[in-house]
């Protein structure tokens, strides 16, 4: 087994590996504001249609692949 280390080094780990780091209440509790994050994210793109454009499947799809969703 590599030893964890908690220096932040980008793109290092993964979504998946962090996940191991974290108890299943922390678990939990992120993917209860990676919901709420994204539909604020959501709710924003839709509301600023004039600054943000439509908001496309494919934005959408962008906005998603950023979380583990």
């Amino acid at each position: 087994d590599e030893k964890f280390s908690f220096k932040y080094s980008p793109g290092k780990l993964r979504g998946n590996q962090y996940k191991s780091l974290m108890s299943k209440e922390e678990l939990e509790e992120e993917q209860r504001v990676q919901r709420e994050q994204l539909a604020a994210i959501f709710r924003l793109m839709k509301e600023k249609s004039d600054t943000f454009g439509e908001m496309s499947e494919g934005d959408m799809k962008e906005q998603l692949r950023l979380y583990d969703i």
